[in-house]
């Protein structure tokens, strides 16, 4: 912003110049207020999302309902949009005060960070500590129990018949002796923990997954 002026009147001239000051200022230091929205793919508001000024250090969240609002110091910046598992976005404001963003997901790769049960732990050092087995595959076998049905499914687990007599559970044992507190495994059938599954037909089994490292 110019400006130039030529008057006979010292004190007018001086005036005008302050007021043209006062103008200059008021546009450099001027803030953009931007608003919007941000959602995934599916259309659901995502809330936490980070939203900043690149190359700043201004910046704010999204509500619980996936609204924002944040200043820009001019129509170049760049709003950058971020949030675990989805593409970071970087829109320029230009003319714009509302930006609607919509966040894509993230490929998962091997190195995705999977919660078990008392902490976290990747999923590439997670991946040969589970085996599943699916119900279709312990169908029909002509055996007395669901563990014995087992018996050469999986890698790493040992079933052993302890008896002749009907009922008698057999030793089941994961990756060896060795176990702290006992060598038997717990079983856990529909979050419930069970001592034994004798009393479970396989035949209304979905899967099993044997949890057998202790990073499992």
């Amino acid at each position: 912003m110019k400006c130039s002026f030529l008057f006979n009147s010292k004190g007018i001239l001086v005036a005008l110049l302050l007021l043209c000051n006062l103008l200059y200022s008021q546009e450099t230091f001027s803030q953009i207020r931007v608003k919007g929205k941000v959602i995934d793919s599916h259309g659901t508001s995502l809330g936490g999302v980070t939203v900043i000024v690149k190359g700043t250090t201004v910046g704010t969240i999204t509500d619980q309902e996936g609204n924002y609002s944040i200043s820009a110091p001019s129509r170049e910046a760049e709003l950058q949009f971020s949030f675990i598992g989805y593409i970071t976005k970087e829109i320029t404001v230009g003319n714009q005060t509302t930006i609607d963003v919509t966040l894509s997901d993230k490929e998962v790769g091997i190195d995705e960070v999977i919660i078990v049960g008392y902490g976290t732990t990747k999923k590439s050092d997670l991946t040969g500590a589970i085996s599943v087995v699916k119900g279709k595959e312990l169908v029909n076998i002509p055996v007395r129990s669901a563990v014995e049905a087992l018996q050469g499914k999986t890698a790493g687990i040992s079933i052993v018949s302890t008896g002749g007599s009907p009922g008698t559970a057999p030793a089941v044992r994961i990756r060896g002796i060795g176990t702290v507190n006992g060598n038997d495994p717990l079983y856990i059938v529909d979050g419930f923990p069970q001592m034994d599954i004798g009393w479970l037909n396989q035949n209304d089994i979905a899967s099993m997954e044997i949890l057998k490292d202790a990073s499992a």
